[in-house]
């Protein structure tokens, strides 16, 4: 319910009704983890997803019929058939389906906080979902390929800091799904940086002698994602500019080989590389792989 509390809170200002279906509990491979959510509200609007399409259309029936009146139901699905709903990766999960009016001030109050960005625990029928603050990348030079990358990554779920020492190229209209757009000495904002496992770092520049304080920072500062676009002749340039730093987890030449070259297509290879890190993935064509193919995440055991 969490990862969908922003609008929760939009449809309940506007004094609509809504019902909500929430992952409690998943056995086997699923596609999504506890704590995904789906919502409809009274006049049809639909927001979220639980299974990405496996049983969404009986889980808008079933808060219909909460909306108009019928209790809390918790329910079951299964690897189904032809004729009923049910998942196609094999696992079951189990979902509550409830009106929103019936959560009590303390679990409403930490819908609010997940809706503001803020960490939150909400407890629902004995299990606990949590949301924390997104992941931050920070991108370093406000070139074409950062305004791509800003908004592939916003949609991803980051929140994104734009940070160039041009105030021409550094704005907000260029880059309106970014959180932050800073104007700054790169390294005067390095200074003040610290750095976190979730943090991800792409320096998208071309000023070596500026970038490399970036990585620098970055790389003993632990972030957990460090990249840097250029040639490889650029690459070996920035490592003997890193003289002293290990640069063993520093990803240069950026991105996974996807073939792409336009501004988009290379947002979509350097982002696929930032999750891969972040989650632990191959990054290997999952028809090529064996084993489970939903990894084990927060608030579930390995599918």
């Amino acid at each position: 319910m969490l990862d969908i509390a922003p609008t929760l809170r939009t449809w309940t200002t506007e004094g609509r009704r809504v019902a909500v279906a929430t992952l409690v509990a998943v056995h086997g491979s699923a596609p999504r983890a506890v704590g995904a959510a789906l919502a409809v509200d009274d006049t049809g609007r639909v927001v979220g997803s639980i299974s990405g399409g496996c049983v969404e259309g009986a889980l808008v029936a079933e808060c219909e019929e909460v909306l108009a009146g019928g209790p809390t139901r918790r329910r079951t699905y299964a690897a189904g058939d032809w004729l009923e709903p049910g998942l196609m990766c094999g696992g079951t999960i189990e979902v509550l389906v409830c009106d929103v009016a019936s959560l009590d001030e303390e679990q409403w109050h930490q819908v609010e906080r997940a809706a503001g960005g803020r960490s939150a625990t909400l407890t629902l029928a004995g299990t606990s979902l949590s949301a924390h603050r997104p992941p931050e990348l920070v991108v370093v030079g406000a070139v074409e390929f950062a305004v791509a990358l800003c908004a592939l990554a916003a949609r991803a779920g980051f929140a994104v800091t734009v940070l160039d020492h041009r105030a021409t190229f550094a704005t907000k209209e260029r880059f309106p799904d970014a959180t932050a757009v800073v104007v700054s000495d790169l390294a005067d904002w390095c200074a003040e940086r610290t750095w976190s496992p979730d943090d991800a770092v792409c320096v998208l520049g071309h000023d070596l002698e500026r970038d490399t304080a970036v990585l620098a920072s970055a790389l003993e500062g632990g972030a957990g994602y460090v990249g840097a676009m250029g040639s490889r002749a650029t690459h070996e340039q920035r490592v003997r500019a890193l003289e002293g730093v290990d640069v063993a987890r520093l990803r240069s030449p950026i991105g996974l080989d996807l073939g792409g070259s336009s501004p988009e297509h290379t947002a979509v290879a350097i982002l696929a590389e930032v999750l891969a890190v972040r989650h632990g993935g191959s990054a290997q064509p999952l028809s090529a792989t064996t084993g489970p193919i939903h990894q084990a995440s927060a608030g579930r055991g390995r599918s």
